[in-house]
């Protein structure tokens, strides 16, 4: 039943209705249209004269071109397809389908008379209270000529030649009847006219039709455009098809100039009556085709090559002139264009009509392409309501192995990533761009960064100022403000819209600290205005981080955080363009925020899943392909990662025809012939065509008619000759700008594919004897779409433009060029506290020059030489220690013959330098040779000795016997004869005790009122000495805290040292565990990071904080505040290549993050990100004996495992012996002692207490502190799980030493909790719990259980509260208590999913019921 808004009218009767309710809205608007007139005057014509045209008109005309698209839609598919008799009948047909013959019946058969194609046997269904047209019934059908015998009149059916000239001149008269009957329509039911009443009406019209007379007339008002276009028209023409000029009447009565208009109408009516010209065209071609078919003597002269295109597919091109149509789907192609895009193919009315304009409207022949980069876009915004159907992923790529992802809060999730490749010009940009503006709609924030060929000089610059593109196009956060509330209210963050870059910069300060947004600022112009409005209150903490401080933090880490931040907020798209230019650290920088650890957002750990990684890159043309494809690769092997890759070619004909036809504003078939041709000569590839185009309008190939539109000569473009490659086109485009404008574009090719404003400000005048004017150049350029100019900064549309503008300066001209640019350049360089930019700009266009081509002029090269050592420095202090190579390796090249003689302390900075570099980025090799040609070189020990240190580092990372070896020879050489065969355990006591009796009391501020060390032998001497503890330290030898005493005596003798207050942190440990002075020891901690602040924070911090926050400030600090000072001391020490305090660091950070409750998948996250830190280290050890079992660990509680690509599954894989064993064997005391801590945890965490007590008896050594009761602060986690296992298996086997062991523990825990109770209550209450567990004391256990569980969960630790309930459902069990039970295993279980533990809250409902409550 249809719908009682939709009524359906014979279209016959719908033309009448229609004809005199438009007849009702002219006549009410008359006075206002001659009103309007009067005020417009010459009004905003157009070639159709539609500006002019009333909108009613406008609108009827569309309905009625919507009618006509139904209508041949209609006509077209019904010779699409051959019904059967049964279809016949279905559809109401005459009887003499009852007859129908299966054997003898041809498709021929069912073809429409065309006498029956009229407005009688035509419905129109419209929305009656919109007007919408819903549709045209055309029952094709009812009125099927079932007589075979089509040959009927026609002379020449006998021959053979002619076997389908009968069909042909069938759909001729169907054209010819489909033409009078859109005729009809759109002249509001009017026959078409015949040519003699046209003859009359022009005759009486001749006057006032011609030019001389329109504009010698006063009393006429001034023609539009429209009027003198049709007078073009009405000129004698010089040929064309020959039936051309038999249409003109049907084009004089459609235009409103026959006799339907009425010779009297005025002007705006006469405006008013006409229809579009490209409406006229269509009816006039029907007619042509018509014509065409019906007189064709020779089949091969219709445009119909074979009998398929007459049943509704494409022909041949048609030869005369474009007048006629290969087939009824090109009449419904060029009314559907009419429909899709009425300005340009139906009114006329866009003003680029005279114009070359691609792409305006839709992407064409990549609708596949875009439909998966739109899916990959859905994946990710549904996978918050339905989770990924690709097995359980985290967003770390893990694998729920065991089926509990259900249950995982970051399981089901997979990241996307999407590669785009293809040639250069395919489109792989616009591509990806195209999808902007509907994931926008969709809230999402689409960021982008381009890579150009030349090496881009500051590191990470791109991708920082990609994702700086969010500040710039939201400098400001505009918002409606509600109503009723004041300014001050709307500021208000919690008034903000979600993606309000102040909020995100809150945020940010809350993740990574207030220098942590000075770091990122510093390579974001956007981000760096909004904090320095934000936060200028605290201006003197944003001035008091140095320069360098991009060192403090983790770039990657920051990048991260950022990108992550935006996402929590709004979907992000981060496309990365031309990757294949993009530099290994910018590479390595995009692996990591991809497979980054995730930035926990109120329990939210599913924001980088939020992120649809896009990447563009030329598959013919990887400069770093290694390592490019390797990044791709290992994307694809990932089953974390859904990579999809999409490569481009060029358009297939029909998709380049649309591109085209859409450009020229041209029906398809109208330049079919063309698009042909230039398919040929440019193999579809988008940048050539558009190229190519434009040399033809250039070249006045192509040109356009004021009548007809554009033209061409298919032969004259036959014959031009094919360009080599798009950049040739792009030449011969630039050859034709102006000198300067052509001279502003060469300055911009220099610097890369883009630059920012205010380095072409620097360089504006550079050439002082050209007089250009570069900024108005690149203006021209921008305006000539050669450049896009976003934010700051200039680009290249495209970057075989800037190539293309490069290759265009003379070779002779390119180095002068580079110089002057340099020049101007170099006194922004001297500028303090100016920019870093202009020196890696500067240093950039340095080394393109080369030394060769300064190597006559010692001044120059020198300069030069210098410049790279700053560059270098300054990427050292940014982390980017590839570039930091680069720089000091170019640096190098400058150095002239005898630089060891004539520029010596810049060559020894320079190899120093390179060598530290080097060292950093894990180039070894490299290392010893830099450090060869110092130590060979350098004129004193002195200047040799931070050659020694670095050679020290890399020999220790292989052998630390022959790395102390060398040690104790440089400190006799420095006079310090240390034997350690000679130091007895007495000995080191005395020095403890003597030490801690100078130290006593207030003799310790000694320390901050002290001078400074100046004696340079001392501090080469402490510089060896603290390079000698930290690797005792890892051997846990006393030999380390000696050694600190040694250090803490020169600094009293000789003054104060950034080693000082490592070696006071050093004691203070020693305090604590040798002395057992807690109260002594806290305050020379305190004491240390006192003296910290008067020296470089960047290094101290890495150095000092792991002991001191992550051991002696446990007795006072709750555990939670001291992991984010132990992550800064890892991030420093990676980022710094501080190899020796990273391992120490990452064992205390990883330690006290699990035993402060942190949740699974973050620890999870966390170990993944270090394993791939130790491992570009070879820190081998690290991997093999700490990460890979706390891996092992976090994975069998969670039920979360990282994918088999990843390293630490494939070393827990291959490992099958034990990790004491295997570090007992290497000699790695420090992993002796993680080792057995970490077996330990993972047997009770597993209630595995038969393995747990064995671990505790074999070693007994390491558990002294069981039997004699000692037990160190920075043991408790140790001790706390031997105490747990003790009770137990004092229940389990009634032996009295594990009881006694117990207790033991319980007495040092009640010392530790009267220290400290946030740390250690809950765990005091746990032990006495157990304690009374086992003596059988049940009120008491019951009472500490309890307790202890509330501690814990008041003093969040989440997971020590879990493991209490799940003791005390084992105990309330084991006395009968159903309910109790009940209530312990909820409340452990709940505990254990909300730390993130799926698995072992799975096995904990599975074991206790089982046990307990037999399945009630």
């Amino acid at each position: 039943t249809a719908s009682p808004q939709i009524t359906t009218t014979p279209l016959k009767h719908w033309i009448a209705t229609k004809k005199i309710e438009k007849g009702l809205k002219e006549a009410t608007s008359s006075v206002a249209s001659a009103a309007t007139a009067t005020f417009a005057g010459i009004g905003d014509a157009n070639n159709n004269g539609t500006t002019a045209m009333s909108p009613s008109k406008k609108q009827h005309i569309q309905k009625c071109v919507k009618i006509a698209l139904f209508l041949v839609t209609n006509l077209a598919k019904s010779f699409e397809r051959v019904p059967t008799p049964t279809t016949a009948k279905s559809n109401n047909t005459n009887s003499a389908a009852d007859s129908f013959d299966d054997a003898a019946e041809t498709e021929d058969d069912w073809e429409p008379k065309p006498q029956d194609i009229d407005e009688e046997c035509i419905t129109v269904s419209e929305n009656a209270l919109t007007g919408e047209i819903i549709n045209v019934g055309f029952d094709i059908y009812k009125n099927f000529n079932w007589d075979q015998n089509l040959t009927e009149g026609d002379e020449d059916s006998s021959s053979s030649l002619f076997a389908s000239s009968p069909k042909v001149k069938k759909l001729g008269l169907i054209f010819e009847a489909l033409g009078k009957l859109l005729f009809k329509l759109f002249m509001d039911g009017e026959d078409v006219p015949t040519e003699t009443d046209n003859a009359t009406s022009s005759s009486n019209n001749a006057t006032s039709s011609s030019i001389g007379n329109i504009i010698d007339s006063s009393s006429i008002a001034i023609p539009n455009e429209d009027d003198i276009l049709d007078m073009l028209r009405n000129l004698p023409t010089a040929g064309g098809c020959e039936s051309n000029g038999k249409m003109d009447h049907i084009i004089s009565a459609m235009r409103g100039e026959g006799s339907g208009t009425g010779s009297g109408s005025s002007n705006s009516n006469n405006n008013n009556n006409r229809l579009p010209m490209p409406l006229c065209r269509l009816v006039t071609d029907i007619f042509h085709t018509s014509v065409s078919m019906k007189t064709s003597k020779d089949f091969n002269e219709v445009v119909y090559a074979s009998p398929n295109s007459i049943m509704g597919g494409g022909g041949e091109s048609d030869d005369r002139g474009g007048f006629c149509f290969d087939s009824l789907s090109d009449v419904r192609s060029d009314i559907q264009q009419m429909v899709d895009f009425p300005d340009a193919f139906l009114f006329g009315s866009i003003n680029s009509r005279w114009e070359l304009v691609f792409g305006n409207n839709h992407m064409f022949g990549r609708k596949t392409e875009l439909q998966l980069l739109m899916d990959a876009a859905d994946r990710i915004q549904n996978s918050d309501r339905v989770g990924n159907s690709n097995n359980n992923k985290t967003t770390t790529g893990a694998t729920a192995n065991d089926g509990d992802g259900g249950n995982n809060p970051v399981a089901r999730r997979k990241k996307e990533v999407i590669t785009v490749n293809g040639h250069a010009g395919s489109g792989k940009s616009r591509l990806v761009r195209e999808i902007r503006k509907p994931l926008q709609a969709r809230g999402w924030l689409f960021l982008r960064c381009k890579f150009g060929k030349m090496v881009q000089p500051e590191p990470l610059s791109v991708i920082a100022l990609g994702l700086d593109e969010y500040f710039s196009s939201n400098a400001v956060c505009n918002f409606p403000m509600p109503m009723g509330s004041t300014q001050e209210q709307a500021v208000n963050s919690s008034m903000r819209p979600p993606s309000c870059p102040r909020e995100v910069c809150e945020r940010l300060e809350t993740l990574i600290g207030l220098d942590g947004l000075k770091c990122l600022s510093q390579q974001m112009p956007s981000l760096h205005s909004l904090v320095e409005s934000m936060y200028s209150h605290r201006r003197d903490s944003l001035n008091h981080i140095s320069g360098g401080l991009q060192g403090k933090f983790h770039t990657h880490h920051l990048f991260g955080t950022l990108l992550d931040t935006l996402a929590s907020f709004n979907p992000v798209l981060f496309f990365v363009d031309d990757l294949q230019w993009a530099d290994a650290a910018s590479l390595e920088l995009l692996t990591d925020l991809i497979n980054r650890a995730v930035t926990n957002f109120d329990g939210d750990n599913s924001s980088t899943n939020k992120i649809l990684f896009a990447g563009a890159y030329r598959s013919d043309n990887i400069v770093e392909e290694n390592k490019l494809k390797g990044m791709i690769r290992e994307f694809e092997a990932s089953d974390a990662i859904n990579t999809t890759q999409i490569s481009l070619c060029g358009f297939q004909l029909e998709s380049l025809n649309e591109m085209v036809s859409e450009a020229l504003c041209l029906p398809r078939r109208k330049t079919r012939s063309l698009s042909e041709i230039i398919h040929i000569k440019t193999q579809g590839v988008p940048l050539f065509v558009v190229e190519f185009l434009d040399a033809l309008w250039t070249e006045k190939l192509l040109i356009h008619n004021p009548v007809d539109g554009w033209e061409w000569d298919v032969d004259a473009i036959d014959l031009k000759g094919i360009s080599k490659s798009v950049a040739e086109l792009l030449a011969i485009k630039l050859k034709n700008l102006s000198n300067d404008a052509l001279s502003g574009v060469q300055v911009l090719s220099c610097f890369g594919s883009h630059v920012d404003v205010e380095i072409l400000e620097a360089v504006k005048n550079y050439d002082w004897t050209s007089g250009t004017t570069l900024m108005p150049a690149l203006d021209t350029a921008q305006k000539e779409g050669l450049l896009e100019k976003a934010g700051p900064t200039y680009t290249f549309s495209h970057d075989l433009i800037q190539q293309a503008a490069f290759d265009l300066v003379p070779v002779a001209n390119r180095v002068p060029l580079l110089g002057k640019l340099v020049a101007c350049l170099i006194p922004c360089c001297m500028l303090e506290g100016g920019s870093d930019s202009f020196l890696f700009v500067a240093v950039d266009l340095i080394n393109r020059i080369g030394s060769e081509a300064v190597s006559e002029n010692p001044t120059q090269s020198q300069l030069f030489a210098r410049l790279n050592l700053e560059a270098g420095k300054k990427s050292m202090a940014a982390m980017e220690f590839s570039s930091a190579v680069m720089h000091f390796k170019s640096g190098i090249s400058f150095l002239r013959t005898n630089y060891w003689k004539d520029e010596y302390d810049l060559s020894l900075n320079l190899f120093e330098n390179s060598a530290l570099a080097n060292y950093s980025e894990g180039n070894h090799e490299q290392v010893v040779i830099q450090v060869n040609h110092v130590l060979s070189n350098a004129k004193s020990f002195e200047d040799r000795f931070k050659s020694h240190c670095v050679f020290i580092n890399v020999v220790a990372i292989g052998s630390m016997e022959r790395a102390t070896e060398k040690i104790y020879d440089l400190l006799k050489h420095l006079g310090e004869n240390i034997d350690p065969n000679l130091i007895s355990a007495q000995v080191v006591i005395t020095e403890f005790a003597s030490i801690r009796g100078l130290l006593a009391g207030g003799q310790k501020d000694i320390f901050l009122n002290h001078y400074q060390m100046t004696d340079r032998t001392k501090l080469m001497t402490m510089k060896l000495l603290a390079m000698r503890v930290t690797y005792y330290l890892q051997q846990h030898a006393f030999m380390s805290g000696y050694l600190a005493c040694k250090m803490i005596r020169i600094s009293l003798q000789y003054g104060l040292c950034d080693d000082t207050v490592f070696a006071l942190s050093v004691f203070s440990i020693t305090l604590l565990n040798h002395l057992q002075d807690i109260d002594e020891g806290r305050a020379l901690a305190r004491t240390a990071l006192s003296l910290a602040e008067f020296y470089d924070a960047n290094q101290m911090i890495q150095r000092v904080y792991g002991f001191i926050y992550g051991n002696v400030l446990v007795s006072e600090k709750p555990l939670q505040s001291l992991v984010e000072p132990l992550l800064r001391a890892c991030r420093l020490s990676f980022s710094n290549s501080h190899f020796e305090s990273s391992t120490i660091n990452t064992i205390t950070y990883i330690s006290r993050s699990w035993q402060a409750g942190k949740r699974l998948p973050l620890v999870m996250n966390e170990i993944n990100a270090f394993a791939h830190q130790h491992k570009q280290q070879s820190h081998f050890a690290m991997l093999q004996l700490f990460l890979a079992p706390i891996y092992k660990i976090v994975s069998a509680l969670s039920g979360i495992s990282l994918d088999s690509s990843e390293l630490l599954p494939q070393l827990v894989a291959t490992c099958n012996k034990d990790i004491v064993e295997t570090a007992s064997i290497k000699k790695e005391m420090l992993y002796v002692t993680t080792a057995i801590a970490l077996s330990l945890e993972e047997s009770l965490s597993l209630r595995n207490f038969a393995q747990a007590s064995q671990i505790i008896l074999k070693y007994p050594d390491f558990f002294k502190m069981l039997e004699n009761g000692r037990v160190r602060i920075n043991q408790f986690m140790v001790a706390f799980n031997a105490g747990l296992v003790s009770f137990h298996m004092a229940r389990e086997t009634r032996e009295a030493h594990w009881m006694e062991k117990g207790t033991h523990v319980v007495a040092a825990f009640e010392k530790f909790s009267k220290m400290n109770e946030w740390n250690f209550e809950h765990m005091y209450l746990l032990l006495k719990a157990e304690m009374h567990h086992t003596k059988g004391e049940t009120n008491e256990a019951a009472q500490a259980y309890y307790l202890s569980a509330e501690a814990a969960q008041k003093h969040r630790f989440v997971h020590h509260s879990a493991l209490s309930c799940e003791l005390a459902a084992h105990y309330f069990g084991n006395v009968g208590l159903k309910e109790k039970t009940r209530e312990m295993i909820k409340r452990s279980h709940d505990a254990y999913m909300e730390w993130g533990a799926a698995r072992k809250a799975k096995a904990v409902i599975n074991l206790l019921e089982l046990k307990w409550l037999d399945g009630n």
